[in-house]
C-alpha cells in the first residue's frame, strides 16, 4: 500500500463519494473494492480517521431516514409547489467586483428563490447574506454561479473555507442541502452560457397537492402495527372438527335432487 494512499480519502470530494457508496447500500468489503483497499485496510482507516468511519455511517442512517420519510410522505399525502421560471433581459450596466461581472438583483433574487428563501447551508430562514462558495482568496468570485444565500451566522463561521469542507464538519449537514448547492452551482453555470445574457426569474408559482396512496398506507400499518393489521389471525377452536364428508358417495343426480329440495 503506498504510503499515504488514505489521505486522497480524507478530502472533501471523497468523502462525498463514499457517504454516496454507504447511501446506496453497498456493504463495507464493497466500498473497500471501489476504493482499491482490502476490507481490513478499511476497518483500519474507520479505526485511525473519524472522518472516514463518520461518513459511511452518515450515508447508512441517511438512507434509512429518507425512505422512512419518503414512504410517510407518501402515505399521508404532500403539496408542493411547482415554479415556472422565465428568462428576462437586464439591459442595465452590470456591477463591477474584483474586476469581473458582479451579480445582479434579479440573479440574487433567483438565488434566494432556488432555496426557498432560506440559508443553503442549515435552512434558516433569518436574514440572508451573499455567501461565496470558492472564497475570494481563493479565486472565488462575486457572480451568480458562485453567490448562495447563507444566514449571518453560517456565512461567518465558513469565513474563507471552501463551502463543502467547511458544511461536512457541521453538526446540521445534510446531504440533500448539499446535493441541492451542487445543482443550483450545474444550473448557474448553464445560464452563463445562454446566449441573451437573461436573468432567470420567477413568474407564477402553483401549490399542488398528491393524494395519499392506499397502498403505502397499508405497507406502513402492517409492519409499524403488525398485531392489529396483519392479514392473517390465529384464532382458537376448541372441540372436535368433523372432517367427514357427508356428501361423499352420492351421484350427480342425487345431489342436484338434494340441493332442489333444499
Amino acid at each position: 500500500m503506498a504510503k499515504g494512499k488514505y489521505e486522497k480519502w480524507l478530502e472533501p470530494e471523497s468523502l462525498l463519494l463514499l457517504e454516496g457508496w454507504a447511501r446506496g447500500g453497498l456493504t463495507d468489503e464493497q466500498i473497500a473494492h471501489n476504493m482499491g483497499v482490502s476490507r481490513s485496510t478499511l476497518n483500519d482507516w474507520k479505526t485511525k480517521y473519524p472522518d472516514i468511519s463518520d461518513t459511511l455511517k452518515k450515508g447508512k442512517e441517511v438512507v434509512n431516514i429518507e425512505v422512512e420519510n419518503a414512504l410517510l410522505k407518501r402515505a399521508l399525502g404532500y403539496e408542493y409547489t411547482e415554479i415556472t421560471r422565465e428568462r428576462i433581459i437586464d439591459s442595465g450596466q452590470k456591477k463591477r467586483h474584483g474586476g469581473e461581472s458582479g451579480l445582479t438583483e434579479r440573479e440574487w433574487e433567483m438565488a434566494k428563490v432556488y432555496f426557498d428563501g432560506k440559508c443553503c447551508y442549515c435552512g434558516n430562514t433569518t436574514t440572508l447574506t451573499k455567501d461565496h462558495l470558492q472564497p475570494l482568496n481563493n479565486n472565488g468570485t462575486m457572480t451568480v454561479d458562485n453567490i448562495v444565500p447563507a444566514c449571518q451566522k453560517c456565512n461567518s463561521s465558513k469565513k474563507d473555507e471552501h463551502w463543502l469542507n467547511w458544511y461536512q464538519k457541521q453538526d446540521f449537514y445534510s446531504a440533500e442541502r448539499a446535493k441541492k448547492i451542487s445543482e443550483y452551482i450545474a444550473f448557474a453555470c448553464g445560464m452563463k452560457t445562454i446566449a441573451g445574457d437573461g436573468d432567470l426569474v420567477v413568474t407564477k408559482t402553483v401549490t399542488k397537492h398528491v393524494q395519499g396512496d392506499t397502498t403505502a398506507q397499508i405497507f406502513w400499518l402492517k409492519n409499524r402495527m403488525p398485531d392489529k393489521y396483519r392479514d392473517k389471525h390465529d384464532i382458537g377452536v376448541e372441540g372436535t372438527l368433523n372432517t367427514n364428508n357427508p356428501f361423499e358417495g352420492l351421484t350427480t343426480e342425487e345431489l342436484r335432487k338434494l340441493i332442489d329440495s333444499g
